[in-house]
């Protein structure tokens, strides 16, 4: 029994590593490249707590989709979420007024970095080690 609580508590924090680390750095990277090549203001989006909460919903859908769906499908659909989701509530309930391209254009990446992140973290090694020591202290 106690082995399989550890297991539970390893994957809970190697879990929300992941979705917080994805959400994170993909929003931050898409406000960039935003800024940089979309002239979109770096702070209207990375100083918005707004959208950190919709980076974590967006990322928790990936984890939800990764542990329902094989592989492919999995990074499929979370690449299709992870573009129409943000870009429709961007669109309808934070009111941009950039065009839709450019904002399809913008989530694209945060998209493709934070499922990138996401599944990084759970390849690494010294997140599995990291879980370990956390979850073993008594």
């Amino acid at each position: 029994m106690a082995r399989d609580a550890a297991g539970t508590a390893r994957f809970v924090v190697v879990e929300a590593i992941a979705v917080l680390a994805g959400a994170i750095i993909g929003l931050l990277v898409a406000a960039v490249f935003g800024w940089l090549f979309l002239s979109v203001i770096f702070g209207s989006i990375a100083a918005a707590p707004g959208y950190y909460i919709l980076a974590l919903v967006t990322v928790l859908v990936f984890a939800v989709l990764y542990h329902r769906l094989p592989g492919t499908p999995a990074a499929l659909a979370s690449l299709a979420v992870g573009i129409l989701l943000p870009t429709v509530i961007a669109r309808f309930a934070f009111d941009r007024v950039e065009p839709l391209g450019s904002l399809v254009l913008l989530h694209l990446v945060f998209a493709l970095v934070a499922l990138s992140v996401y599944r990084f973290v759970h390849a690494s090694g010294l997140v599995q080690r990291a879980a370990d020591n956390v979850t073993d202290r008594p």
